[in-house]
């Protein structure tokens, strides 16, 4: 009978020992929680202003671009991912003003990305040059910085649904050049060569 006593007491300490383990789990920690990573979006405020076009100027275009001083003004009409044609800032930064709408009434974040053409003359993204906007109809700023002056960029505009499409004005401002737009120029892709 004793050796039944010790394999009950065992039995009982094991199982106690299990609960205890489980327990521990569920307390609450006073290791700090790793901090959420910060966006490496740039968030766009209210404000701005849409570009002037040329008289002549489709604004009924898929997608077409006009430069009119330091402006490259662009309109686009029923997209999901496109291109500008590339251009060179005047100084260390330039402003987008955009102002777009969709058919969406739940998915209404879309996001303007820059990239830079290589001395190889590849196409490669400037991490942290990501504009978050709002496709609700109203105007958003924000800046890009750190450019190199006389490199040549472009943006592309990106909006993740494979059913609802953008449409819309966007104005780059400070720029020296841009390049002409050639047969809509941009892929559907949005992404770099």
């Amino acid at each position: 009978m004793n050796q039944l006593r010790l394999r009950r007491l065992l039995a009982f300490l094991l199982a106690l020992v299990l609960c205890t383990g489980l327990l521990a789990g569920c307390g609450k920690k006073d290791e700090e929680q790793p901090e959420e990573e910060p966006s490496k979006e740039i968030q766009s405020t209210r404000g701005g202003s849409g570009p002037e076009f040329s008289e002549e100027f489709d604004q009924t275009a898929r997608f077409a671009t006009e430069v009119n001083g330091d402006t490259l003004g662009v309109v686009f009409n029923g997209i999901q991912n496109r291109s500008t044609p590339y251009f060179t800032p005047a100084g260390s930064s330039i402003t987008v003003d955009a102002r777009a709408t969709t058919e969406s009434e739940s998915l209404f974040g879309y996001r303007v990305s820059l990239w830079r053409q290589t001395d190889y003359g590849t196409t490669v993204y400037t991490e942290g040059n990501t504009l978050a906007l709002t496709a609700d109809g109203q105007w958003y700023t924000g800046s890009f910085s750190g450019l190199i002056p006389g490199a040549r960029y472009k943006l592309t505009l990106a909006y993740d649904s494979s059913k609802f499409y953008l449409s819309g004005t966007m104005a780059v401002r400070g720029l020296a050049g841009a390049d002409a737009d050639d047969d809509e120029n941009g892929d559907e892709s949005g992404g770099g060569e």
